[in-house]
């Protein structure tokens, strides 16, 4: 709970976060201040922050964390039946999308490894990789001194615009085109599907749209990107989605497609491990680093059709 307060504004929000009662995780932060004789949590004014001794009692914990999963890696040659795994935490859309191909290739080279394919959110991949919840990450780059972040290209991202907003053009060569400024400005009060509030991904959305000084209705929040292009094509309002989760439904269903120039939207991708893995984990990460690049020349040809 500690290290939900440094991407949330409030007890709700840390509640919320957890699918916890906010009630119940309240009681668990005074147990916990009780227990430690002092003040965790600065809950005045908006938004929370850890106080000094919070800081310490998160660090002091992540890293008896660290030791305990260490152990059970260190252990588990030893255990009868114990099956070793490396674990994988996949950014939720790539998750979706590349699951499968990150299993076949890996699988095809290490054959004598075991993989745990997790769905690790942006702002928690960093924490699990220091406390080893998991070995590598597959997510947004991460800026850490103890972590090795190799960035391997940054997305491309688009507004779905479905048949029943005013923004849509029935115009085939408007079908697929760049955002303008001219463009941003109209988005102003627009219908849109956006994901949760815990998203890394649609924090940046949110700031694209609040610097430009347009407004959001959000009529919809979903938890992944999968579900948000699905019901952007049937028509619950705008979604902004990468190419390939549209794909399946060019031809299918009537929608535009407005590409967002990556100054307006940046989210670099990047495979990271800490620096003291082990060299089965970095060579397993120079591998994964390979399947970016190849998805990125895929989605590249793709775009240009």
């Amino acid at each position: 709970m500690l290290a939900s307060v440094k991407t949330c504004r409030s007890i709700t929000d840390i509640a919320n976060r957890l699918m916890l009662g906010q009630p119940y995780v309240s009681k668990q932060i005074y147990n916990a201040e009780l227990k430690y004789h002092t003040k965790l949590i600065n809950r005045k004014p908006p938004p929370i922050t850890l106080t000094k001794a919070g800081k310490i009692v998160l660090a002091s914990l992540e890293k008896e964390l660290e030791i305990q999963n260490m152990l059970k890696l260190d252990l588990s040659p030893y255990i009868a039946g114990e099956t070793n795994f490396i674990k994988i935490g996949v950014n939720q859309p790539w998750i979706t999308v590349y699951g499968h191909i990150i299993y076949e290739q890996l699988h095809r080279k290490f054959p004598d490894i075991n993989f745990e394919l997790t769905e690790v959110t942006s702002d928690v991949a960093e924490q699990k990789l220091l406390t080893r919840d998991i070995d590598i990450s597959c997510g947004k780059l991460i800026f850490n001194t103890t972590i090795t972040s190799k960035e391997s290209f940054a997305l491309s991202f688009y507004f779905l615009i479905p048949e029943n907003s005013s923004l849509y053009s029935s115009n085939k060569e408007n079908y697929l085109r760049i955002l303008t400024k001219d463009d941003l400005i109209q988005f102003n009060n627009q219908n849109l599907i956006s994901l949760t509030d815990d998203s890394f991904f649609q924090k940046l959305v949110d700031h694209m749209l609040t610097d430009t000084n347009v407004h959001q209705n959000k009529v919809l929040k979903v938890g992944n990107h999968v579900a948000g292009t699905n019901l952007a094509i049937e028509g619950a309002g705008i979604f902004v989605t990468e190419y390939d989760f549209a794909l399946p439904w060019i031809g299918k269903k009537p929608f535009n497609l407005i590409k967002i120039p990556k100054s307006s939207l940046n989210f670099e991708l990047a495979v990271s491990h800490r620096n003291d893995a082990s060299e089965q984990i970095k060579a397993l990460a120079a591998e994964l680093y390979k399947i970016e690049l190849q998805y990125q020349e895929y989605l590249t040809k793709l775009t240009k059709k």
